[in-house]
């Protein structure tokens, strides 16, 4: 795999945790078959971004909708000082 020289240590990092997964799914199910390891660990993993990727999805639907809002105040607060000031 060709990796970018800024991509190296965080892929060196993820190379860490995934074999310290490894470790711990043989030992904590007695799993020896690298390839049920390697899938269960990805399942965990994959599982685990699908709930952030959805919970970050929810985060920025609602902050879509509160600066739609101030927006919305913003032009209208300048419409208000149009009208007072006369302009």
């Amino acid at each position: 795999m060709k990796l970018k020289a800024e991509d190296e240590l965080s892929v060196k990092q993820v190379v860490e945790i995934i074999n310290s997964k490894i470790s711990d799914f043989e030992k904590k199910f007695g799993v020896k078959d690298k390839k049920d390891v390697l899938a269960m660990v990805s399942l965990q993993y994959i599982s685990e971004l699908m709930k952030e990727k959805n919970t970050a999805e929810k985060e920025l639907s609602t902050l879509k909708l509160v600066f739609e809002d101030v927006k919305e105040q913003l032009v209208q607060h300048k419409k208000n000082i149009s009208r007072t000031t006369g302009q």
